[in-house]
């Protein structure tokens, strides 16, 4: 039964089907409760996994083990749920898991995407033995929140520790040189994909999408061949500047020397075009690339669909549209994210179907957030229905 459990919950699709199945169990196994609190933490519902600990677990004298804690800390990041991500710290202290790594790591990514830093610090500080993930995850949080200096002086503390940086910890900390006017750190590093990758990733990540675009231009003229990830980032960078010209240039280099175009940058190029195509028509090339990821096997994300979505909305296609948004469910199993209902209220609102738009909020199987009913007030006040 826990397997069956299991190959429900980590499916987005069917973990409604994981419930009910929870739901006939008399006496649930942590192993059970476990993979219900993983899936709901992954899913649209990670509120549900909170109550879940409390109320079917907690309440009940049921104790969790090293991944129940994992889960409820990944739950607690998703909402921004800071109090009671603290009260799931003093019960993992409570149970002696201080110790376990893996608790420790999840604890300073949740206090991270907090912004709770001073939290983050005094976990790795407490901790007796660090790997990579425990630096990245303070030197992401420390990024995460501005605090560039502190970045640096971690990944030189990193170094003294004899533990070797990744692609992870590089792009931090060139965003930090970035940040701080240390413009020479180009200068200062290898010149091989992966060091050109971080750089031009530190680029997009500082919104300073011409730089990444020139230093990709630097980087085919000193003949260093791009892979999907340098790709894929570029294309981002043209996205944001609405650079046609140069995404279009990348799109021949990808066919000319046969680049798989995998979901990465499958993504990054419809999220290009869709990003374009509102000032340059070009609605139909990412519909082409999107049948083309499919043709060639690439399981499509909430990303490719999210740049479909604008696709049919900027081109006003309403039945291609719905047509979209119900393969991702029923078609590809993916559940629809808030910003997917967004897109459809958007497209249909947008063409003057305002009654269309507002039973489809009504049955959304989500409470809409505020920007689905931002987006249905902004077009009734632009058909003049605005009372």
């Amino acid at each position: 039964m826990s397997d069956v459990i299991r190959s429900y919950a980590l499916s987005s699709s069917h973990l409604h089907k994981a419930l009910l199945v929870f739901s006939q169990i008399q006496q649930p196994t942590l192993l059970i409760f476990n993979n219900l609190i993983r899936g709901l933490s992954k899913s649209e519902r990670p509120n549900e996994a909170i109550d879940m600990y409390y109320n079917l677990m907690y309440h009940r004298g049921i104790v969790g083990d090293d991944l129940t804690f994992i889960f409820l800390f990944k739950a607690c990041s998703r909402i921004n749920d800071v109090l009671n991500g603290q009260i799931f710290h003093v019960h993992a202290l409570k149970l002696g898991f201080e110790s376990y790594l893996f608790i420790s790591n999840a604890m300073i990514r949740m206090y991270g995407s907090f912004g709770e830093l001073e939290w983050a610090q005094k976990v790795f500080d407490q901790m007796r033995n660090r790997d990579l993930v425990s630096w990245n995850s303070l030197i992401c949080g420390y990024s995460q929140c501005n605090r560039f200096k502190e970045v640096l002086s971690l990944f030189n503390s990193m170094q003294e520790a004899n533990v070797k940086a990744d692609a992870v910890t590089m792009v931090k900390v060139i965003l930090a040189c970035i940040y701080l006017g240390h413009d020479d750190i180009a200068d200062s590093m290898a010149k091989n994909v992966i060091s050109w990758t971080c750089i031009i990733t530190g680029y997009v990540q500082a919104n300073q999408s011409s730089d990444a675009v020139k230093l990709f231009q630097d980087m085919m003229e000193a003949n260093v061949k791009p892979d999907e990830i340098t790709i894929a980032t570029v294309l981002s960078a043209c996205a944001h500047l609405g650079s046609l010209d140069v995404g279009l240039a990348i799109h021949e280099y990808i066919c000319r020397y046969d680049i798989r175009a995998d979901v990465y940058v499958g993504n990054a190029l419809i999220d290009m075009y869709c990003k374009c195509l509102a000032v340059n028509g070009f609605v139909n090339r990412a519909f082409e690339i999107f049948a083309l990821m499919l043709r060639d096997g690439v399981q499509p994300s909430h990303g490719s669909f999210m740049g479909i979505l604008l696709a049919c909305t900027h081109a006003g296609l309403i039945d291609e549209g719905l047509e979209y948004f119900e393969s991702m469910e029923k078609v590809y199993g993916l559940t629809p994210e808030m910003k997917h209902y967004g897109c459809i209220v958007d497209l249909l609102s947008r063409s003057g179907y305002l009654d269309r738009a507002y039973e489809f909020i009504k049955a959304m199987p989500v409470v809409p957030d505020v920007v689905v009913w931002r987006i249905l007030l902004s077009a009734c006040k632009l058909h003049g229905m605005w009372s």
